[in-house]
Formats: structure tokens, sequence, C-alpha cells
């Protein structure tokens, strides 16, 4: 990426089950183009199937990052052109984590990564909530070859949502539409 260009995070809320087209006619809308030919695929980092991993979009032209999360009836959606992309949204549970909202903040960085949860997430160290989301550490041993830029995101009710992008330069975070109705 030259100098000056600016890089830009979208995202966006639909329904869960639409969210692999919608993640595909998201990224066709960020380039600039509705040719309908956009897919998404997954590659698994651990075992190479196609049937689970990192999402990666195909059928487009020029460097773009797809990331997307489900919970509920929900989907949240990311797509930049800054590099690497993870997101996560959960639903706040009685019983469920008690810190939720550390919780989407590291596992938005290991998905940014592609190592997901074959990574442990006690290795992976984030700011607390209330607190500017940022990485404070992560495993020696897993080089990340660039800056980490972390954002919370606004989610419907009920549920908490964060963004991590892998690039040396901090992309600007771009809302398409409200967050739905929790």
């Amino acid at each position: 990426m030259s100098h000056g260009v600016s890089r830009r995070l979208v995202v966006a809320w639909v329904a869960a089950a639409a969210a692999d087209e919608q993640l595909a006619r998201l990224a066709e809308t960020f380039i600039g183009t509705t040719t309908g030919e956009a897919r998404i695929v997954r590659a698994c980092r651990a075992c190479g199937s196609d049937r689970h991993g990192k999402p990666y979009v195909v059928g487009l032209e020029g460097p773009i990052h797809v990331n997307l999360s489900k919970s509920g009836g929900f989907a949240v959606l990311a797509v930049t052109d800054a590099g690497p992309v993870g997101v996560d949204v959960e639903a706040r549970q009685p019983g469920g984590i008690p810190d939720v909202a550390t919780w989407v903040r590291k596992e938005s960085v290991v998905k940014a990564t592609g190592h997901g949860l074959t990574l442990d997430p006690d290795l992976v160290e984030v700011t607390p909530p209330g607190s500017a989301p940022a990485l404070v550490a992560w495993p020696d041993t897993e080089p990340l070859g660039s800056p980490v830029w972390m954002y919370d995101l606004e989610c419907p009710v009920g549920y908490v949502a964060a963004a991590a992008v892998l690039s040396n330069g901090a992309p600007e975070l771009l809302m398409t539409g409200a967050a739905p109705e929790g």
C-alpha cells in the first residue's frame, strides 16, 4: 500500500443465516464492483480443511481481507484493505463467559492472525474493558509481523463485539448502518 492511501475497515451487521453471501457482497461493494463473482472460502491453518477456518474472498482483484463472527441470530462482518482482520461477537449470558468484553478482544486478535482457538487465549493479553482496546502481550513463539489495531464495535443490545487488524497503519473504522435491535 503506498504512502498517503487511506486504509478502511468496514463493519456491518447482518442476519447470521446469510453471513457468507453478505460478506461476499460487502467485499464487492468495498472495492467498488457488483459483479456477483466474489465467493467466501475457508482454509484451516491447523488441518487445511475448507469446512472451517479463516474466511477468504475469491473472485476479486486486489488485496482485501475479510472475517465474520456469528452469535444468536446476528453476524458481524468485517472487510479491510489494511491487512488481516478478525472479528468476534458474543451474547452476554447469565453463567456465560465472565469477562466477555476481554474474550471478544482476544478472539478478534487470534482470528486476525489465522490461529483461531488453536492458540490458547490465556497466552494473549489485551487491555481490560473500560479502557481503549489494545494488545498488551502476545506469545514470542508466534511473530505478528505488524502492529495490531483493535476496535470495540457498536452492537445489538445484549451483545459485545471487537475487531482487530494487523497493519502498519491504523485503518479508519466505518460502520455500515446501525447495529440491529437485540
